[in-house]
């Protein structure tokens, strides 16, 4: 009986080990100049300059194949396709799973003996003077991921500028006693498209699958600056070598939108030849792809979680002692 007892412990531990599993394999990776990592510093004050997560909710493409004369005899006609698709996930789910890894990337932090530094520190610096401050930056279009919304966590400080690029980090980490400076981006795509154009029509393709993308995806450290050249004292950045895919979410498939060319090789006899007609074609789709709000939240937490505090381990054991 007891026998029978542990199997069937062992046999739902499994069980619960293998619903919980929602990442697929996670590939870190190192990006920037290796000269930058010799340093070892006493002082463990950071500054969080940006936390930022783009979720992708829409993509949409269209291709032509124009068509025209046959190379043998006929005419084909031009053939349009387009195809539109969105993920139905509520706005609250995306800025709770923003507001909980970025609590998230504190305590990783704070477990490793940073002290963060509070965002009005910086509030007189030379480096912020042009910008503006908010502890409630809206949720907008993405400006660098077409199809995505940019999402900050909500009741916490950030500086912003509304035009213009951002200076580099190390000005502001030498303003604050070379505090490292911190920049999060990470990009959450569930999708990605494809066009396809050869005989007969013209095709847009798209695969569905929930990623982490290592597109973009990075997380940027910046200690201090040197007097001459400007160059960081220290650097690290932290990427993923390949997509981080988070499983059970959403349907994996392949969504098509197909328009087949028109194509007249008869043609019809008149006195001055033979005359060829063609038809232009269309064919235009748009899919709402579902997504579990609970699971997106739970795969999407987690893969920023990973990502986050591997790499503030890595961050931590090579430039300070221990």
């Amino acid at each position: 009986m007891k026998t029978k007892l542990i199997i069937l412990m062992l046999l739902f531990s499994n069980i619960a080990l293998l619903n919980a599993q929602t990442l697929g394999e996670f590939k870190p990776g190192k990006s920037g100049p290796k000269t930058l990592e010799s340093r070892k510093f006493d002082s463990k004050e950071v500054f969080i300059a940006d936390f930022a997560v783009h979720f992708q909710v829409y993509a949409e493409e269209s291709t032509t194949n124009k068509g025209g004369t046959s190379f043998v005899k006929g005419i084909m006609g031009k053939a349009k396709a387009s195809l539109a698709v969105g993920l139905d996930i509520p706005t609250a789910t995306i800025e709770k799973i923003t507001n909980d890894s970025y609590a998230n990337f504190v305590a990783d932090l704070k477990a490793q003996g940073f002290n963060i530094l509070n965002p009005e520190v910086a509030k007189n610096t030379n480096y912020y003077k042009d910008y503006k401050y908010s502890t409630y930056l809206a949720m907008i279009p993405s400006p660098t991921k077409e199809g995505a919304v940019l999402v900050h966590p909500q009741n916490t400080g950030f500086y912003y500028k509304e035009k213009g690029s951002y200076a580099p980090y190390t000005k502001l980490s030498t303003e604050l006693n070379d505090a490292a400076v911190i920049r999060v981006d990470v990009y959450i795509d569930f999708v990605k498209m494809g066009d396809f154009n050869k005989g007969f029509g013209a095709s847009v393709n798209a695969k569905t699958n929930l990623v982490m993308s290592e597109q973009n995806t990075i997380i940027h450290f910046v200690i201090g600056r040197n007097k001459i050249g400007g160059s960081p004292l220290a650097e690290y950045q932290g990427i993923i070598k390949k997509d981080l895919e988070i499983d059970g979410v959403i349907k994996e498939e392949k969504i098509t939108s197909y328009a087949q060319s028109d194509y007249d090789n008869k043609g019809v006899e008149t006195a001055f030849g033979t005359l060829y007609t063609a038809k232009n074609t269309t064919s235009s789709k748009v899919v709402l792809v579902p997504a579990d709000a609970n699971k997106y939240e739970a795969g999407v937490t987690e893969a920023l979680d990973v990502f986050l505090e591997h790499h503030i381990k890595e961050f931590y054991s090579k430039f300070y002692k221990k």
